[in-house]
């Protein structure tokens, strides 16, 4: 959505362009209605392109047997990504454990599910990303119930807000509850191997930087970027980040192989039509929307394509099914220095958010 508003000008200049030139030329032999749509059409398919940052959409064809394996997927809500996500792995086998913000959300996620042929195991966990005491309680039952974890999806945050609450809800909170699942994490891929740790990230963090001083409240790399634009691209290059310096801290464990066993990666989805854009925007441009951005269903095939691909080297960034370059302000995500100093932060920032987010 930030993107599409911060690039609005130039794509409608563009279809006006296109839309205009493919009138004129047409004009000229009589066919002004069929010039006119193919320039709109065209316009269209640029604006798409700019969005998504590719024109063809990509699906994952990988495809295993995940009996016997267990998933957690964060922010599960119908309508949404996670849920996507956790309908693709459950129908490939897997254990499904979910976590929402309130029983009814996970109660309509597994009841979704069910309608949609996951007859598997299903179960959730209530936690609430913005309170420090809800992460660590999730974290517990967790581990309580289940001996072993193959695949984590970090998906759960928000998309506006107060500074402070983006950075909590989008790489703070998710970043404690992975910290506290390291646990059966690691025992799970030195028994099994194969284990995955992804985090649903956004092309929001191409621009943006740490702000290593207060990243609670973020100043802007760039002038002129609003600050709720810029707390966003913190917590999503934030979230690249953390799986590359969680990628070099377990391949340093004897135990793990390397890589071999287990696997951190940064997904980007897209611009998709979620039930929280559907709901964000006047019902007068949702046709528009429709056809500038990619479904849930589409937008989630990063992320099985991250839990299930094999050769995928571990601490990659994900974009349409294959590894993209990632960015940031100065390629900021590229440096394992600032991966580790980001590493440092966050631990602050969990020590710090025990008074912030109780």
């Amino acid at each position: 959505m930030k993107a599409m508003r911060a690039a609005a000008p130039a794509l409608l200049k563009a279809a006006a362009s296109l839309a205009a030139g493919g009138f004129a030329g047409s004009a000229a032999s009589g066919s002004a209605g069929v010039g006119l749509a193919c320039g709109l059409c065209a316009a269209l398919c640029y604006a798409r392109a700019f969005i998504q940052g590719f024109y063809v959409d990509r699906y994952c064809s990988l495809q295993a047997d995940l009996a016997g394996r267990v998933a957690l997927v964060t922010g599960c809500t119908v309508g949404g990504l996670g849920l996507e996500a956790a309908g693709m792995l459950a129908r490939l086998g897997a254990t499904l454990v979910l976590t929402a913000r309130s029983e009814d959300k996970a109660k309509a996620a597994v009841q979704r599910l069910r309608a949609e042929g996951c007859r598997g195991p299903i179960t959730y966990v209530i936690v609430d990303f913005l309170s420090v005491g809800s992460v660590r309680a999730a974290a517990l039952e967790v581990l309580g119930q289940q001996q072993r974890l193959d695949m984590l999806v970090l998906n759960a945050g928000v998309g506006s807000g107060e500074s402070a609450r983006v950075w909590m809800a989008n790489h703070v909170g998710p970043f404690l509850f992975t910290s506290l699942l390291a646990p059966v994490l690691t025992a799970t891929a030195a028994a099994h191997g194969d284990v995955r740790i992804v985090a649903v990230s956004s092309g929001a963090h191409k621009r943006a930087a740490i702000d290593f001083e207060n990243p609670w409240e973020p100043r802007p790399a760039q002038q002129g970027a609003s600050l709720a634009g810029v707390a966003y691209g913190q917590s999503k290059l934030a979230q690249v980040m953390h799986m590359r310096e969680l990628q070099r801290r377990l391949r340093a464990q004897p135990a793990l192989g390397g890589e071999a066993r287990i696997k951190c990666f940064a997904v980007t989805p897209g611009f998709a039509m979620t039930n929280i854009v559907a709901g964000a925007v006047p019902g007068v441009l949702l046709p528009l929307l429709w056809v500038l951005s990619r479904s849930p269903r589409v937008g989630a095939q990063v992320i099985q394509q991250a839990c299930l691909d094999k050769d995928m080297k571990g601490g990659a960034y994900l974009s349409n099914c294959c590894e993209k370059a990632s960015e940031g302000a100065g390629s900021c995500s590229n440096d394992p220095v600032l991966w580790a100093r980001l590493y440092t932060l966050s631990e602050r920032c969990v020590e710090e958010a025990h008074s912030r987010f109780p």
